[in-house]
């Protein structure tokens, strides 16, 4: 499996120095209006990043299915769990590296803010300045900690919405191979596969809204003024818990349709 996951990285690594060069530049053209750009960019530039990753996840997958360069994965001896599970461990992966890429755009833009206001360049003072300038903009109290816990999950919802669309591609490639309108089947299967999780989800939050009135409304949290640490897990753990549940059950599915009912 480790192979696989290298020949995943092998195959993007050009696009991923490409996007990485190109956000640096932007940063530090964005650096020129002063603090206010650098706070610009650390708040818009991961969602364009996450966009970014979730179209290339979703596109080199579909090129191995349905693109006659892909077919040489599915003719070595791995099977089809150890490949979509090795897809999947290089998404993660992929994904926590732009977490951990985008913490060192975090650092540098913080050391540059402080260098703006004059002021000693610590890590505990580009924690403190840059969480003043996010609570001003966004209110709520929100802060550095409030950010990545977004971010991380954020990128678990992300991959547990691809699985969705692993499962609907390859339930296409397997099942309905050979039928007409193979595009507008898998968007259906898309659509239902979808519609499967949502309720699903809907009743396992309206079961934990029952248990605590910590679920029961996210507008008695806004309406408080401030998010804290605490409230925030107490909405991200079960998101986070069940959206692993699901990539974990669609890969499953995904794997036993590449093992026993692919057809290239």
């Amino acid at each position: 499996m480790l192979n696989l996951i290298k020949y995943e990285f092998i195959r993007k690594y050009r696009l991923i120095s490409i996007v990485l060069i190109t956000a640096l530049a932007l940063n530090l053209l964005i650096m020129t209006r002063g603090p206010e750009g650098s706070v610009l960019f650390l708040t818009l530039s991961p969602f364009h990043l996450y966009i970014l990753y979730f179209v290339d996840i979703i596109k080199m997958y579909s090129d191995d299915l349905n693109k006659k360069t892909g077919y040489m994965l599915f003719m070595t001896p791995s099977s089809g769990y150890r490949i979509i599970s090795s897809k999947l461990i290089a998404a993660v992966i992929e994904g926590f590296g732009l977490l951990l890429i985008y913490f060192l755009f975090f650092a540098l833009n913080g050391v540059y803010i402080l260098v703006s206001l004059d002021e000693t360049v610590d890590f505990s003072s580009i924690i403190s300045n840059i969480n003043k300038i996010f609570s001003g903009s966004l209110g709520y109290g929100f802060n550095i900690f409030h950010l990545f816990m977004l971010l991380q999950t954020i990128l678990i919802l992300i991959i547990a919405f691809i699985t969705t669309i692993y499962t609907a591609i390859t339930i296409r490639k397997s099942l309905f191979s050979e039928a007409k309108f193979g595009g507008l089947f898998s968007f259906i299967i898309f659509l239902l596969i979808n519609w499967i999780v949502s309720t699903l989800s809907n009743g396992f939050y309206n079961f934990l809204s029952k248990v605590s009135p910590y679920y029961n409304s996210l507008d008695n949290i806004a309406g408080a003024g401030r998010f804290t640490p605490e409230t925030l897990m107490m909405i991200f753990i079960p998101i986070i818990g069940f959206s692993i549940i699901q990539a974990t059950a669609l890969s499953w599915i995904s794997g036993y349709l590449l093992e026993k009912k692919i057809n290239l």
